[in-house]
């Protein structure tokens, strides 16, 4: 199976506090997915940094798509705690999206991207609104990786997906129009504003300055390009579940 990729867009509203909000995403939404499914590589979360909602988006590399589908997995969801429901029930927004692997441009040592030990500090992510077209979308991500890579100095890396799934759960949802791509930009140092547009795509850099490039706003600043968004790191979790399978195999 390909690499899966999961996003979850989430907006407390005011029915939940910031402190329960991120108590119960710390210490139990994450903690049972990457301390029990060896599947779940990396997951990190990005507060907002653009005053646009939802202001929060939780982020996770996983091992392929079969996750996805895996009965213990979706258990999580359909038998939640009691205090997990009840928690659940009053955001104003919960959206995730599951996601396959559709273009990379190449991992990159200078950052791990959702890892924790060396995580990007800042995202911006977009769609790629061209229908559920692959040989455009194709085009577009090679023509991309070529002009970044040449023209943008600290460029690293761009990932495009091919989103598999679309839900949405909260209080004050209106259903979202979602591009069948996500696309994800990076910086890992100081902050920066840079405009793209559609959260399909995502490509990091190692200095911030590379999203004001003209280069990086010709690839990002098209009428393809939607729902675009700016994301400071709140922290990355180490992958306990793939730690312990590691001393498990010695």
């Amino acid at each position: 199976m390909a690499p899966g990729f999961l996003a979850v867009f989430s907006e407390p509203g005011t029915q939940v506090s910031h402190e329960e909000f991120q108590d119960w995403y710390d210490n139990e939404h994450i903690p049972l997915r990457l301390n029990h499914f060896p599947s779940f590589l990396t997951g990190a979360r990005f507060s907002a940094s653009d005053s646009k909602t939802p202001t929060w988006l939780a982020l996770y590399d996983i091992i392929d798509t079969s996750t996805f589908s895996d009965e213990s997995y979706n258990r999580l969801r359909s038998s939640r705690s009691k205090r997990e429901a009840d928690l659940v029930a009053r955001l104003e927004v919960l959206d995730r999206r599951t996601c396959v692997l559709f273009k990379d441009s190449g991992e990159n040592g200078v950052t791990t991207s959702l890892g924790a030990e060396r995580p990007t500090q800042f995202l911006f992510t977009h769609g790629l609104v061209v229908g559920d077209d692959d040989e455009e979308a194709g085009r577009w991500a090679e023509q991309g990786f070529e002009a970044l890579g040449r023209h943008v100095d600290g460029w690293v890396r761009t990932r495009v997906f091919k989103v598999l799934d679309h839900s949405t759960v909260g209080t004050a949802i209106e259903k979202a129009q979602v591009s069948p791509y996500f696309v994800v930009h990076g910086a890992s140092h100081e902050r920066v504003v840079a405009r793209c547009v559609d959260p399909s795509v995502r490509a990091e850099f190692t200095l911030p300055a590379a999203s004001l490039n003209p280069t990086f706003r010709e690839v990002v600043d098209k009428p393809l390009v939607s729902e675009v968004r700016e994301w400071a790191l709140y922290k990355a979790y180490p992958s306990i579940a793939q730690g312990n399978l590691r001393v498990s195999a010695k």
